[in-house]
């Protein structure tokens, strides 16, 4: 408790790649505050490149945080549609994530597959990278990668639609169950 009697917020660091992941992260942070949890989501994006580029842009904003003994968790969300060619690259994200003490949840096999599965009816839907977006247009036609707020999403998507893909999705329940939902 602060003086005054204010209970502090759980600090939950979450890095990402990119401004759909963002908006995607901030998105939960409203669910998780109509599910009145007392989290403050620190989202900092990674700025895109590599799965390593994006863990080690965390490690970066997590040594420069103004009070790091304030987080409770340290995750990174990254697309698993390129860990494969990152760790054949030598750049093996997970690997240096948990040397740092960061926790790595995939998202398979982007931000966009993830999206899809969100539709009611498309929850166990297989997509691969290279269709995910194309199938996320022809079921939200207004979609636009690098556009997307989570005010966007609130508005077509809620926690139950979330908890309905979670069901078939290891990585997202896995996100759901660190976050406290």
């Amino acid at each position: 408790m602060r003086g005054g009697g204010v209970r502090r917020r759980r600090v939950v660091f979450i890095g990402v790649e990119g401004k759909s992941d963002r908006a995607f992260v901030r998105f939960l942070g409203h669910i998780c505050d109509d599910e009145r949890l007392h989290l403050h989501l620190d989202i900092k994006p990674g700025g895109g490149g590599d799965s390593l580029a994006v863990v080690e842009t965390a490690r970066r904003r997590l040594r420069k945080h103004p009070d790091p003994r304030s987080i409770s968790k340290r995750l990174v969300l990254l697309d698993s549609d390129r860990m494969e060619a990152d760790r054949e690259a030598d750049r093996d994200a997970r690997a240096k994530a948990s040397k740092w003490g960061i926790e790595v949840v995939l998202i398979n096999p982007n931000l966009e597959g993830l999206l899809v599965r969100l539709h009611e009816g498309h929850e166990t839907r297989l997509i691969s990278a290279s269709d995910a977006a194309r199938a996320l247009r022809k079921l939200w036609p207004d979609y636009q990668n690098g556009w997307l707020t989570a005010k966007q999403l609130k508005r077509r998507f809620d926690f139950k639609d979330v908890r309905r893909a979670a069901r078939h999705d290891e990585a997202l329940r896995k996100l759901l169950e660190l976050l406290g939902l």
